[in-house]
């Protein structure tokens, strides 16, 4: 095989590259996570009716993600379900979800099946 033949994946593995790196801050990870819900649609709830939460961990960010009660957006005010967790990996920016199921984590790269 030709190396011009190899030229088109190592533009594929350069962009790879490119997009995802080092996650360091809490709001690096959010905006990755609200990105990623956008994205891959994970949920339909309007963006003011949803907060996220973040717990820091050694190697990944833990997001929590949940409804927000409130007049506009409805339901009981003093309380605000868990809709799907999100952990980013610190070290590459890696996002995965137990959006799918509720208890296993997968990766968020595809917009899932209805």
């Amino acid at each position: 095989m030709k190396p011009l033949h190899y030229l088109p994946l190592l533009v594929l593995l350069a962009s790879t590259y490119a997009v995802s790196g080092q996650i360091k801050t809490k709001d690096e990870a959010i905006k990755l996570a609200t990105d990623a819900i956008h994205k891959f649609r994970l949920t339909t709830i309007k963006d003011e009716c949803g907060v996220i939460d973040v717990v820091e961990k050694p190697s990944y960010f833990e997001m929590i993600v949940r409804e927000r009660h409130t007049q506009n957006c409805g339901g009981m005010q003093e309380t605000g379900p868990r809709l799907f967790n999100m952990r980013i990996r610190k070290h590459d920016g890696r996002l995965t979800s137990d959006v799918y199921d509720g208890t296993t984590y997968q990766p968020v790269d595809h917009i899932p099946a209805k």
